[in-house]
């Protein structure tokens, strides 16, 4: 992997959004719909990315990875970060509790 595959324009934000809301987390500042969600990714990822501390995908820590808007898998794993009716909504159809 070279330095222009990482120091580009979306790892970057992603770098600066996860940070942000990582402290938004860690002050108790995130709504309950965003924490279900980011309790979600982080148990479908329990068995490799969590063990390793780093995203499969694209290599970042996972547990600030997780708490990113855009998935980095495509929807393979997970969609994107959802509203609160979509979240709900995907909740239903997906048999999540």
């Amino acid at each position: 992997m070279k330095l222009k595959d990482i120091f580009n324009k979306e790892n970057i934000k992603s770098f600066i959004e996860g940070n942000l809301t990582y402290f938004k987390k860690e002050l108790g500042g995130l709504e309950p719909h965003i924490e279900e969600q980011i309790a979600y990714r982080l148990a479908l990822c329990h068995d490799d990315c969590v063990a390793t501390g780093e995203c499969k995908y694209c290599g970042c820590p996972t547990h600030k990875k997780a708490l990113v808007k855009k998935s980095c898998n495509k929807g393979e794993r997970f969609p994107d970060m959802m509203n609160k009716e979509d979240w709900k909504q995907y909740k239903k159809e997906n048999e999540i509790e």
